[in-house]
């Protein structure tokens, strides 16, 4: 369910992209890469999901018992035997190796890649940190019509979070939106630090490079 999760968030930061005038030239640039998602505006992601989780079926590592033709993966023999360091570093090559090729055959064919979508390689991608950037950003900054980040903005998302605590399954409020904490300058500056991340989030998810490098 994490590879889902961090796929939801790919959704959801790109839909707060194409609502975004700010990224019409990537929005654009990256229409071809997208066409698969189909139109995503106006749809929830566990509709959506239902026709195009195929697109992300290998999203995580796993043993396999028999081969396939899909040509979205490689399918690698690794000697146990070998030193892990060893077999990390040459499966390491071999990946980056294949997912080039793949990059220039969407490159010439401005198609969709014969892999499947993936986040960007190598990046690590925090999934409770970014589901708290996307609320933040989208249920509170944007509603609120991106008011100024100050200690009066802050209780709005102490009692935002407040209220949602009583929902099953909610997400722990990070500590400085916690009910009772101080909605001061430390708050404040870890806030904008939020609102920046979501931004650079919907730029990257806009150039189709989710989550993109830091």
């Amino acid at each position: 369910m994490k590879a889902r999760e961090n796929i939801r968030l790919w959704f959801e930061f790109y839909k707060l992209a194409l609502q975004d005038n700010r990224f019409k030239k990537e929005i654009e640039a990256s229409k071809t890469y997208y066409s698969a998602w189909g139109d995503c505006r106006n749809v929830s992601f566990i509709n959506w999901w239902k026709d195009h989780k195929h697109l992300f079926d290998e999203v995580t590592v796993r043993e396999i018992t028999e081969v396939d033709n899909d040509p979205s993966a490689i399918y690698l023999k690794v000697p146990l035997s070998l030193p892990l360091t060893v077999a990390i570093n040459r499966i390491k090559w071999l990946v980056d190796n294949r997912q080039s090729k793949v990059r220039k055959l969407y490159t010439k064919s401005k198609g969709v890649a014969v892999s499947s979508y993936q986040l960007t390689p190598g990046t690590e991608f925090r999934a409770d940190r970014n589901n708290h950037t996307l609320i933040i950003y989208k249920d509170l900054y944007l509603k609120q019509g991106r008011p100024p980040v100050n200690p009066q903005f802050i209780k709005s998302i102490q009692d935002f979070y407040k209220q949602r605590s009583k929902a099953k399954n909610a997400l722990r409020p990070p500590s400085s939106f916690s009910d009772g904490a101080k909605a001061g300058d430390d708050a404040v500056r870890t806030c904008r630090r939020y609102i920046k991340d979501a931004e650079r989030l919907i730029l990257a998810a806009a150039k189709g490079d989710f989550p993109g490098r830091n």
